[in-house]
């Protein structure tokens, strides 16, 4: 080592964040990783394998990019080498305050940690598959990881070593980088915060630069353009949209006022924003596409088991359902069925409100007030409600019918806070197009046919989209990349002859 390269700086969760810990029992949400300290934390290989993997784009090859993060022997030489590239844990904090060594000074505490829970919905029955509910904990976003990052250069390296830090540090800011798990569901989105941030090259070959590096006075890096593989091909897709009707993803738990909230996410200390989850908007569009697909083919989704059967045949029977048809598949993703599991091309990112709501507001929705009884439902202030009123939301509520009396069944009176006049940021989808293959047209094709039905008004999003939530209104929808390097409208790439053909081959040719 001639020189070393370090970063030292702070990333800030965008999306909420998923780094597996240890389960020690399965029917509990899935914890977040903690180090010996109990502190919640991302392992520095989670973070190496991220980065090594945007950097190596579209080459796959085992020793790719090897002098730089090093590579395993094949099993008959005795080559291999260790990765050049250190990273360090990073220790989740809730502010970017650290000690002089370092060290952050506010860790995140664990116990106030959310949880985001996902369930499968059956094909036939619409209501949630067997086998397929999970939960998982996550860090909010608003919080940050302490990143910390050297590479032991040498003079052979010097230069190239500089143009990919330059490269990797610049997509860390553009948020190109996901962390954890579930990225393709909106999950893990991090950007690398431009203050603080310290990047510093240590001369480690002269008595000069040993010195400055003892005193605390390293010299700051000069980064230039990058060499790096193929970037991997991606399809970016904005729709702006509008609510038409409520629009929602349900919290898990009841509020003490109001029985069914919406979900919110934190977007700092004074402010919370609503959410509609990736997985949410995935899901939406994963159904309707198998839709349009079994449609076309004329066939239906595979085969009920008896209603006696056991749990796992439901399951096995859910699965087939996913497996079906190869270019959901492919565009999707698919569980662990016969043809094995795999992540899809698409990645819906989550999409929070524009409208912010005060913490305290909604502190005095999902907070018991002092002395409550808990068989009695606290009502809302008239200043909460009106506040909620002006910000858009309003308390609904229902009661169910009594078929013998035709009066309010005994037990059954429900309230939901309904957000029919909040702001939202653009949907945002992504396609790997790389992952798809040269091969892809198809799959683009039924993209298109999805958003075509979703510009039309035939998709609602959201929870309880049976009792007229989720209605939407979007205009426009924009594609940028791939055939449309300058973007292109959904009604320009809609009439592309070559995707409508590669659309009627796959479907003449393709069995199922």
């Amino acid at each position: 080592m001639d020189t070393r390269l370090r970063v030292r700086g702070w990333l800030s969760v965008r999306t909420p964040l998923h780094v597996g810990g240890i389960a020690l029992d399965p029917a509990e949400a899935l914890p977040l990783a903690t180090d010996g300290q109990g502190r919640v934390y991302v392992p520095g290989t989670s973070l190496a394998g991220a980065l090594r993997s945007w950097m190596r784009g579209t080459d796959t090859r085992r020793d790719a990019l090897k002098d730089l993060w090093g590579f395993v022997a094949d099993g008959v030489s005795n080559d291999g080498n260790t990765s050049r590239v250190v990273i360090r844990d990073a220790v989740i904090a809730t502010t970017t305050r650290s000690d002089g060594y370092g060290v952050p000074i506010d860790p995140i505490d664990p116990v106030t940690l959310p949880a985001r829970h996902g369930v499968g919905i059956d094909r036939f029955t619409g209501a949630a598959a067997p086998e397929f509910l999970y939960t998982r904990m996550v860090v909010p976003r608003g919080s940050y990881l302490c990143f910390e990052m050297d590479i032991e250069s040498t003079a052979e390296h010097r230069d190239s070593d500089r143009a990919r830090l330059a490269a990797l540090l610049a997509a860390l800011s553009d948020e190109e980088i996901p962390l954890g798990a579930a990225t393709r569901r909106g999950l893990g989105t991090v950007s690398l915060l431009t203050s603080p941030l310290l990047v510093h090259e240590h001369n480690l070959t002269e008595p000069a630069g040993l010195l400055a590096l003892l005193n605390g006075r390293p010299a700051q890096a000069h980064l230039s353009g990058a060499s790096l593989p193929d970037r991997r091909s991606l399809l970016k897709i904005r729709i702006d949209w509008e609510p038409a009707a409520p629009v929602m993803v349900r919290e898990s738990g009841e509020g003490p006022a109001i029985g069914t909230l919406p979900l919110t996410t934190r977007l700092n200390g004074e402010f919370v924003a609503l959410a509609l989850t990736g997985g949410s908007i995935k899901g939406a569009l994963r159904s309707h596409a198998e839709f349009i697909e079994r449609t076309a083919r004329g066939i239906c989704a595979p085969g009920r088991p008896a209603e006696d059967a056991a749990p796992r045949e439901h399951s096995d029977s859910f699965r087939a359902q996913l497996d079906q048809l190869p270019t959901v598949r492919r565009l999707f993703g698919s569980g662990r069925g016969k043809r094995g599991g795999g992540a899809g091309a698409l990645t819906a990112h989550e999409c929070v409100s524009r409208t912010e709501i005060p913490s305290k507001v909604w502190t005095a929705l999902t907070d018991a007030p002092p002395g409550a009884v808990p068989e009695e439902r606290p009502k809302l202030s008239d200043a909460d409600r009106n506040a909620l009123e002006t910000l858009g939301m309003d308390q609904a509520d229902h009661v169910a019918i009594d078929r013998w009396t035709g009066g309010a069944a005994s037990g059954r009176l429900y309230s939901v806070l309904e957000p029919h006049k909040v702001e939202w940021e653009p949907f945002r989808l992504t396609v790997d197009l790389s992952r798809l293959g040269d091969e892809h047209d198809a799959e683009l094709a039924l993209l298109l046919l999805v958003l075509r039905d979703l510009e039309n008004e035939r998709i609602p999003l959201g929870g309880m989209v049976t009792r007229g939530f989720g209605d939407i209104k979007v205009s426009p929808i924009t594609l940028t990349g791939d055939r449309w390097p300058n973007g292109a409208s959904l009604h320009e790439a809609l009439d592309d002859r070559d995707l409508n053909q590669a659309w009627k081959t796959y479907l003449d040719e393709v069995t199922v």
